[in-house]
């Protein structure tokens, strides 16, 4: 009995292994745009050359497609490009909410999703301190100088965030891709 329980259980991993695919999946959410609108999916590469479509129903979009090369993508409105989100290939279920501007689209679902739209949220709030330490009105040179070096010190922290999520994710496509396309600035 417990010979067929071991070879039984072996089997059943075996199948399950084989049945793995290499393949993802996109559940998209566009509650802002119209029913019928077109979503394209291009590689980051050549964006102007979309490899897929799919259309907004329900306020939803879905694909499915299969991981051929760890490029990542882009998904966006076909008629405002500008409505837009970046994703990277990963085996599950990529979930997409694609909103029109201003507000932020978002990505989540998988490992590398999650870790890509957390260094986003992080540039984003960094971001918005910046505008608003450079939209107070200074008072003296004093004022203005300690602005100054506070905006410094932001973009030194969104620097190193962007260079330490490369570093951490070596090896992985978030990571070689920061590291290939991120240029630290050269601060003083």
């Amino acid at each position: 009995m417990r010979t067929k329980s071991v070879l039984g259980l072996a089997a059943l991993g075996f199948m399950l292994l084989s049945c793995q695919s290499n393949s993802y999946k996109i559940n998209g959410f566009a509650l802002q745009l119209e029913e019928g609108d077109t979503i394209l999916i291009a590689h980051d590469s050549d964006r102007l050359q979309p490899f897929a479509m799919t259309i907004v129903n329900g306020g939803k979009f879905f694909w499915e497609g299969d991981i051929n090369d760890v490029e990542p993508c882009w998904v966006y409105l076909k008629r405002r490009p500008e409505c837009n989100a970046f994703y990277f290939p990963d085996n599950g279920t990529i979930a997409i909410e694609l909103n029109l501007p201003p507000t932020p689209s978002r990505v989540s679902g998988t490992l590398l999703n999650n870790k890509w739209q957390h260094l986003n949220d992080s540039i984003q709030r960094i971001g918005k301190n910046i505008i608003s330490l450079m939209e107070q009105k200074d008072s003296d040179t004093l004022a203005h100088m300690t602005k100054h070096k506070r905006v410094d010190s932001l973009h030194y922290l969104m620097s190193a965030l962007i260079i330490n999520t490369g570093k951490r994710n070596k090896g992985n496509p978030l990571g070689n891709f920061i590291l290939e396309n991120y240029k630290e600035p050269e601060f003083k």
